[in-house]
């Protein structure tokens, strides 16, 4: 082969080219439907080849004068698939082609891609059983998958046309048909087709695989950390290019309006994913119908006269655009005022509050152990009622929202620890500053019964005083013991009043926590729903958009009527009471931290016991 094209030895060229198509048929042959990847050998003698192909003048009558050798990996009959290995192989010869300015080669190229997609990658017929239901779905998926791949690749061959300012070329590809009345099968003849696949382009290549282009269709001398969104720049240019040669293209059957725009989504994250991209589609629109040369390279001078639009009863691509937009705005709108909250949301709202406010009560048990009846002060903790973003409950939604169905019971969950502990305050205890190395030295003072008295430890790092190697302190799993005596220890360092201190009392005077049925005016104004028998905890979201919450919707303050109506309030319904003895005794020894602490450390001596 490589002999024969050097010395442009027709006869053993011609032998040589049905001798290659012969052996590409055979290694081809059983293998319909299978996704080939061929011998490596097989990829680097037609590279070789091809690249003699690009430095050789051309000849008045020639076999390779517009053939290109690694079109014999389109298979045309035997029905294969195309594997991921050939495409890049294919795309590594564009360019090769394309670095020697051999344009003609991607005209012969670009005819045999559409002839192999318009009579071999048509869409698979649909087969049904005797009650009407498809049975090829398979084969339909399958095909779509092949016919998708193989127009992104091309697509993508248009966005490096661009990149290259290849307009002329780019203008003979686009328009190349081989019948009449035209199709065009690997370019858009629907507006709809443009902007849907203008949409898709980012997403190829977001977050999920950044380099998701680079890989499979890289560009001449671009490279580094922002090289895809580089060539989906290109490649959306191409589109837009694509959008202004709609004007191009006559209506040959009824309804089949080249301008008609796509219907907006259904789905809040796609219209504003639409109304981002629509924004860079009308930039690029904007600048190519100001850019008359490249306009004429593309037969489209006429599009810069801005006349030409009325004279023709066409309306302007940027109003297309823009009344898009404003469809995509107004729908968006409504979709947010009127969309309802998912039942499955709202269920996985209750599950998760019931979890949450459960692992907080059960946190404070050991502290809250107490039983009493009589001669006791109480505490009351309440739930929340809060506003939110509707879209966060929604199924259609504009985002991702994180933890929007857990931050009200994790408010909840968190208040109830911090205001509960208040009880220790509340309880007046004797309180000492102390020094950290004089705290278990402070408690042997006050001659506590193991039988009769605990400690309870708030906020404190209990590891680090078992590195201490405090003698008589012990821990077996969760528990905690000094000297036989019993610790609570409670992890929560968000109360000042309470942190870093060991407070003593008789186990018998340890608060108790006892849970009350929420009012039954806030259970009927919230429409809340029990989710919790034992702890009667209660939940609901409430659609402030719905005329029933009308009343509800009137008491929020400072939020106007438009805003409300994309909201909700998240209900999760407690009331809670901790119970404190009247006159109980209690000590607190503060650990000593600087930052924090104000006045005169005590000394060991001072503290005394009160029992």
């Amino acid at each position: 082969m490589f002999y024969s094209i050097q010395k442009a030895d027709e006869p053993l060229a011609r032998q040589l080219l049905e001798f290659y198509f012969d052996v590409f048929i055979k290694y081809r042959a059983g293998k319909e439907k299978e996704i080939i990847e061929y011998p490596q050998e097989y990829y680097d003698s037609v590279f070789e080849a091809n690249e003699l192909l690009c430095i050789r003048n051309r000849r008045t009558v020639s076999y390779f004068n517009d053939s290109t050798l690694f079109e014999l990996f389109l298979d045309s009959f035997q029905r294969t698939e195309i594997s991921p290995k050939t495409y890049n192989f294919i795309w590594r010869c564009l360019l090769q082609v394309l670095h020697y300015g051999r344009d003609e080669f991607v005209i012969s190229y670009w005819r045999k891609a559409h002839q192999l997609f318009d009579f071999f990658l048509a869409p698979a017929e649909k087969k049904y059983d005797n009650k009407f239901q498809i049975i090829n779905q398979e084969e339909i998926a399958t095909r779509e998958k092949g016919r998708e791949a193989f127009l992104e690749f091309h697509y993508s061959l248009g966005g490096l046309l661009m990149y290259l300012g290849k307009y002329e070329l780019l203008k003979e590809i686009i328009y190349w048909t081989n019948q009449e009345p035209p199709k065009y099968v690997l370019v858009p003849e629907r507006m709809e087709e443009i902007i849907k696949r203008y949409m898709g382009i980012s997403k190829k290549g977001a977050y999920v695989n950044p380099v998701y282009y680079e890989q499979r269709y890289p560009f001449p001398r671009i490279s580094g950390v922002n090289s895809d969104g580089v060539i989906q720049m290109w490649i959306k240019r191409y589109l837009s290019m694509l959008f202004l040669r709609q004007y191009t293209l006559h209506s040959y059957y009824i309804h089949s309006d080249p301008l008609n725009m796509p219907t907006p989504p259904n789905n809040l994250g796609e219209m504003k994913h639409w109304n981002e991209e629509l924004d860079y589609l009308n930039y690029y629109v904007k600048g190519y119908l100001k850019n008359k040369k490249i306009l004429k390279n593309f037969g489209l001078k006429y599009l810069s006269d801005k006349k030409w639009f009325k004279k023709n009863q066409k309306e302007k691509p940027t109003d297309l655009i823009n009344k898009l937009r404003k469809e995509i705005n107004e729908k968006f709108e409504e979709k947010k005022h009127n969309q309802e909250i998912d039942r499955d949301i709202l269920n996985e709202f209750k599950n998760k509050t019931n979890r949450i406010l459960i692992k907080a009560f059960d946190s404070y048990s050991h502290l809250f152990c107490g039983n009493m009846e009589s001669n006791y002060r109480s505490l009351f903790i309440g739930g929340r009622y809060q506003v939110m973003e509707k879209a966060g409950f929604a199924a259609n939604q504009e985002m991702t929202y994180i933890n929007s169905d857990t931050v009200v019971a994790e408010g909840v969950a968190l208040e109830f620890g911090n205001i509960s502990l208040n009880t220790l305050v509340l309880m007046h205890p004797q309180k000492y500053i102390l020094k950290e190395e004089d705290i278990f030295k402070a408690i042997d003072k006050l001659n506590l019964d193991p039988s009769e008295h605990v400690i309870v430890a708030v906020g404190v790092n209990m590891s680090y005083f078992l590195m201490l190697n405090i003698q008589g302190l012990k821990q077996e799993g969760e528990d905690w013991r000094y000297n036989q005596i019993k610790i609570v220890n409670i992890d929560n360092q968000m109360n000042a009043l309470v942190r870093q201190s060991f407070f003593i009392l008789k186990e018998s005077d340890l608060p108790s926590l006892v849970y009350n049925e929420v009012s039954e005016n806030i259970v009927a104004k919230f429409k809340l729903d029990k989710i919790e028998e034992s702890r009667l905890i209660y939940g609901n979201i409430l659609d402030l958009n719905k005329p029933e919450n009308q009343v509800i919707r009137d008491e929020i303050p400072n939020v106007n009527t438009d805003d409300l109506s994309k909201l909700v309030i998240v209900c999760v319904g407690i009331n809670t009471e901790i119970r404190y003895k009247k006159g109980a005794k209690c000590l607190q020894l503060k650990i000593f931290y600087q930052f924090d602490d104000r006045g005169t450390v005590n000394s060991l001596s001072d503290v005394q016991p009160d029992w």
